[in-house]
């Protein structure tokens, strides 16, 4: 575990992956509150890119990370995302035929109920989660019925506060929010095939891009 320091002052912990969604929320909350951020080392293909990709946006904002390794956690599950060979990885947008093979099984139930902890331990109120409404017909632990179970769970096990700002956002609308703040989204990571630079190809790229056009902001990454 890395930069892990006791602070009581800070109010928010955001689960932060250094794609779009988690960086707009990440410097949404600290427009607001104090605000540290939650990096996660697993073993997924493109997780190495994502980290970098946070620990500069995290640098280049001043804002102090925890970077915690759940790699055996995810031992024994099955995904193309945790795969060893990223030619599993469809080059299209997300459909139900593809989704399967890119779910990771609870994923998100897993990483909230360990930054629920964390906070717990930190005594930091409120978690920060950047689920968004474009999630919701593919995965299941992005729903808002999802999201409103694991708020009590959290609460009632933890008295933390799980806040998701952006389930019923689009993607369109996380980017617009972004450009307000002025955030760079160049420096982001968002690719499954967890290369140096973007594919351009895979569903989480496509899936960006068509948000930067929707907002006229053309970048390359």
């Amino acid at each position: 575990m890395e930069e892990i320091i006791q602070n009581n002052k800070v109010s928010r912990l955001v689960l932060f992956s250094g794609g779009v969604d988690s960086t707009t929320a990440l410097i949404w909350s600290m427009q607001m509150q104090p605000t540290e951020a939650l990096i996660f080392k697993y073993p997924s293909i493109h997780n190495h890119q994502e980290i970098q990709s946070a620990l500069r946006i995290c640098k280049k904002y001043n804002i102090r990370h925890h970077l915690l390794d759940i790699s055996s956690l995810f031992v024994g599950f099955k995904s193309a995302l945790l795969q060893s060979d990223s030619s599993c990885i469809p080059q299209a947008y997300y459909d139900k035929e593809n989704i399967s093979s890119l779910l990771i099984p609870f994923r998100n139930g897993i990483f909230i109920s360990v930054a629920s902890g964390l906070a717990q331990s930190l005594n930091i109120p409120s978690l920060v989660i950047a689920n968004h409404s474009g999630d919701h017909p593919l995965y299941p632990d992005c729903t808002q019925a999802f999201i409103d179970a694991m708020r009590q769970a959290v609460w009632h096990g933890s008295g933390v506060e799980l806040l998701s700002p952006f389930c019923n956002y689009s993607k369109k609308e996380i980017v617009q929010l972004g450009m307000g703040l002025h955030i760079d989204y160049s420096q982001t990571y968002s690719c499954y095939k967890g290369t140096p630079k973007h594919c351009n190809q895979c569903p989480t790229c496509l899936e960006s891009l068509e948000a930067f056009m929707a907002n006229n902001l053309h970048i390359e990454r």
